[in-house]
């Protein structure tokens, strides 16, 4: 939470925003970051900021809501190559038609 913070303030300084809330007790806490504008750069340079500092402890991009559209393209940053693929052959056992939410997450 520091590292995010000090990183909004040099970004935006005395513009953005931080309110963290969430389950403490297993370590899932909720970011929610106000910047100035929502441009497209203006929100890829706040997600990096945001999911950067959980590379090198193991931390996740999502907890109980799932990936989701937004957080697609970060899903490397928190989950191995060998996850991802496990998670790829869930997707097709249980959905073989590729009739649920096709492409939203996975490709088939």
């Amino acid at each position: 939470m520091k590292y995010v913070r000090a990183a909004l303030e040099a970004r935006w300084p005395g513009k953005a925003t931080l309110t963290v809330f969430g389950h403490m007790g297993d370590g899932n806490l909720h970011l929610i970051a106000g910047v100035p504008d929502r441009e497209k750069e203006t929100k890829r340079a706040l997600n990096e900021i945001i999911y950067d500092p959980l590379k090198p402890i193991g931390g996740s991009i999502s907890a109980e809501h799932g990936i989701g559209l937004e957080k697609r393209d970060y899903l490397s940053w928190s989950r191995s190559p060998e996850e991802i693929a496990l998670m790829k052959a869930i997707k097709s056992t249980l959905d073989p038609r590729n009739i649920l939410n096709p492409g939203k997450v996975f490709e088939h």
